[in-house]
């Protein structure tokens, strides 16, 4: 893997003004924008499964067909949103922890993500290359691979490495973009496709 560009707070903004201004992941995050706006809400099935649906097709979280409504009704009656609000990791473990079916960590971390962008980042294969990435090469923080799927310890590394690499005026949000786009590389060594 070649050397990564140390991050610094014009790369950071590079990536993401370019994740804000690439057509398709435009219009995805535009519409997700107005599908939260319109159902901020986490009580109704029906609503939560809409978000589901689109945030599961946007995302590519593969979540099972066959898993969609109870997913949606398990969400429904977690009792996530207080907690969301609060900006709690127990909302990620509630969502994702969800009897007879798949882990769906990922799902669960974006979900709160669009919910409270400033105060939950975003975990998928791209951000955990990346991150990986700069351990391996700046040893930015001490940590084991495996703590990437431990949210709490997922939001400490996220924090460690925005500190490290003095990037503290970016949200969760915004270092997300940088890290989806940087993992991506690191992983495809390719053009982008659209999130």
């Amino acid at each position: 893997m070649p050397m990564l560009r140390k991050p610094d707070v014009d790369l950071v903004q590079e990536e993401c003004d370019a994740f804000d201004e690439e057509p398709s992941t435009k219009l995805g995050e535009e519409a997700l924008a107005k599908l939260l706006a319109a159902f901020p809400h986490n009580t109704e099935v029906s609503q939560v499964l809409l978000k589901v649906i689109v945030l599961d097709q946007r995302y590519s979280t593969r979540i099972r067909y066959m898993d969609i409504d109870n997913f949606a009704r398990h969400i429904a009656t977690s009792g996530i949103d207080e907690l969301i609000t609060q900006g709690s990791p127990n909302a990620v473990e509630r969502i994702w922890n969800c009897e007879g079916m798949r882990n769906y960590y990922s799902f669960a971390t974006k979900f709160c993500s669009w919910h409270n962008p400033t105060t939950y980042p975003i975990y998928d294969h791209y951000v955990d290359a990346c991150l990986w990435a700069y351990k391996k090469q700046d040893s930015f923080f001490d940590f084991q691979h495996q703590d990437l799927y431990d949210y709490e310890k997922l939001v400490k590394i996220v924090s460690d490495f925005r500190d490290h690499y003095g990037l503290n005026q970016f949200t969760f949000r915004e270092i997300d973009k940088f890290l989806w786009r940087t993992g991506y590389e690191c992983l495809m060594s390719s053009p982008l496709p659209a999130r």
